[in-house]
């Protein structure tokens, strides 16, 4: 294909314009000329011809031409104008290099290329070669694909053959994943310029972590009432607990696998990501076999999975009250209790306990989950403690601390700690003042009240953790302390060694020896707790605290290190942590959730 552009030389400008029309195969009218050097007596003209007119050449894009002449190779460059493009250097460099160009001159084309326009003459003289399709080649994403573009052919030029594109590919390290479909269908369309992934790595395969497979229901106890024949419903004997037998399977576990490496186009290893085994819960009253992979009940009775652990265990049934009849109960199992909790009394249970009545001015102390029918009448002595969730209907001047989830209709001027999330949801949903805190969220229907009342609510991080992190802070602090006199008792049993008796000496520096090691493994405890605890911390500015109808004015919103003080009523919010202050967004929770 000709360039509608050239340098022309010759004794005159008239013999110039002719080898021009020549050239171009037209009259001497169709082409633009313009000098580039007039000659004399003893040089010749040099001009510059385009095919084309004025109005064109005016703004065209920079472009070349290659011209295999008796005396040379001569390489022409031709400047852009107005608003057309510079010169295409990697193409100009790529065209070349696709010429199979013989003792080519590199400097004088970047000579060339430094003016952007004329003529020199690049190598001497030589047969054009006509150059057929060809492929550029490109690895990318660390060597996680590879490209390519088919590169047109001059005209004449040979197709690119399949095996020599492949074998092109090979040359380039392209060893994997090749797509030998979409290199031919590459081949084949001829859209020329167009870059299309024809090999990509294979992507390593990650192990499956290990699994516990649970079998009984470890969601929190719904409390409803049992179906019985006939679709009719059985509104005394409710689902508090789950039941199992002697030797029913509780646990099983799924190991980690290790997965399967990948690879990259160029044949390297891409490691995998090995499964992380999870670790087998502990039990109480169950039996493990020797590889930790399955787990069953020990004897017949209740089952609950309390903070990670499994516990199977007998249940005390109290038909009526817990009153000056029955006494306080300390029981290793579950409590069922069908009536009230009178005021005074303390029901302490390593399993879970059931109140089907009302609670008054009493405490319970469970290792599992607490379910209260009705409610409590806590008369501000009133306390309810339990490692897993707590279920009640309503809690007023009382105090509720769950290792769980808390569930509560109505809580009035109390003080509710959950160790996961609190739901005041249900007909009322109300948290009216006192204080409510939760690990992770709080959702409720309503805070605070119509008159103001004070009403603190916290997510993110529990008081007691607070205060636990700050206990052990001191306590790092007075060890230190301990091990710094240790250090003096070392120096003052080396300076006093020969003054004292054999048996004094050996007395102090045993009990110096004992101590160092006592102090070293609680600092070691401690600074892991610690650790846990500030972890723990730093994961509060995730806690959310949702208010599907109200939040009344009094309201005070603590999450993570900042407060929100409510001082108007705000209707259907969430309150979360963010850019180190609490703010508001529309609720993010429905009542149907």
């Amino acid at each position: 294909m000709k360039s509608k552009s050239r340098f022309i030389t010759a004794e005159s400008r008239i013999a110039a314009e002719a080898m021009a029309a020549e050239y171009f195969g037209t009259d001497v009218s169709r082409i633009v000329f313009e000098v580039v050097k007039e000659g004399d007596e003893n040089s010749d003209w040099q001009i510059f011809a385009f095919f084309g007119t004025k109005g064109e050449l005016s703004d065209i894009n920079a472009g070349f031409g290659l011209f295999y002449e008796t005396h040379g190779v001569f390489l022409e460059l031709y400047s852009e104008r107005g608003v057309g493009d510079p010169l295409d250097r990697v193409a100009l460099s790529n065209h070349l290099s696709r010429k199979n160009i013989l003792n080519y001159d590199e400097s004088a084309v970047q000579l060339l290329v430094i003016n952007r326009t004329g003529r020199a003459k690049i190598a001497p003289a030589q047969r054009e070669f006509f150059f057929g399709e060809d492929i550029s080649i490109e690895i990318l994403q660390h060597d996680m694909e590879a490209r390519v573009v088919l590169l047109a052919p001059e005209t004449g030029g040979l197709p690119i053959e399949f095996e020599t594109a492949k074998q092109k590919l090979l040359q380039a390290g392209i060893v994997n994943g090749l797509d030998e479909q979409e290199l031919q269908k590459v081949l084949n369309e001829k859209k020329y310029g167009n870059s299309s992934i024809v090999a990509t790595a294979t992507h390593p395969v990650d192990g499956q972590n290990g699994k516990l497979v649970f079998h009984f229901q470890t969601d929190p106890i719904t409390a409803r009432p049992k179906e019985i024949e006939g679709g009719r419903v059985d509104y005394k004997t409710l689902d508090l607990y789950v039941p199992v037998s002697e030797g029913q399977v509780l646990v099983t576990r799924d190991l980690a696998t290790e997965g399967t490496p990948g690879m990259n186009v160029k044949g390297k290893p891409i490691k995998q990501r090995p499964g992380k085994e999870v670790v087998f819960p502990k039990g109480k009253n169950v039996l493990i076999n020797a590889e930790k992979t399955e787990m069953r009940a020990k004897a017949a009775g209740m089952v609950e999975y309390i903070q990670g652990s499994v516990n199977v265990s007998s249940i005390y049934k109290i038909d009526g009250n817990v009153d000056l009849s029955v006494g306080n109960i300390d029981f290793d199992g579950s409590v069922q209790i069908s009536g009230n909790i009178q005021s005074g009394h303390v029901v302490k249970a390593s399993g879970g306990v059931i109140v089907g009545g009302v609670v008054e001015a009493s405490e319970i102390i469970a290792g599992g989950n607490v379910e209260i029918k009705r409610g409590m009448q806590g008369m501000d002595k009133g306390r309810i403690e339990a490692g897993g969730s707590i279920s009640i209907l309503y809690i007023e001047r009382g105090k509720a601390v769950a290792g769980g989830s808390i569930t509560v209709d109505a809580s009035i001027h109390s003080v509710l700690e959950a160790g996961d999330s609190l739901y005041a949801k249900g007909k009322r949903g109300s948290i009216i003042g006192g204080r409510a805190f939760a690990a992770k969220e709080i959702v409720a229907v309503s805070i605070g009240s119509v008159s103001n009342t004070q009403t603190d609510v916290e997510a993110g991080f529990m008081p007691q953790k607070r205060a636990r992190m700050e206990f052990l802070e001191k306590e790092m602090e007075r060890l230190s302390g301990e091990m710094i006199k240790l250090d003096q008792l070392d120096s003052y049993l080396d300076k006093a060694k020969e003054k004292l008796d054999a048996a004094t000496f050996e007395k102090l520096f045993r009990s110096g020896t004992e101590n160092r090691r006592i102090y070293t493994e609680q600092m070691k405890d401690n600074a892991e707790e610690i650790i846990s605890l500030r972890e723990e911390l730093d994961r509060a500015i995730d806690g959310k605290i949702h208010v599907l109808d109200t939040v009344y004015a009094g309201a005070r919103i603590t999450i993570a290190s900042d407060v929100y003080k409510v001082n108007d009523d705000m209707q259907y919010a969430t309150f979360k942590f963010k850019e180190g202050q609490v703010v508001w967004v529309p609720c993010e929770r429905s009542k149907s959730d």
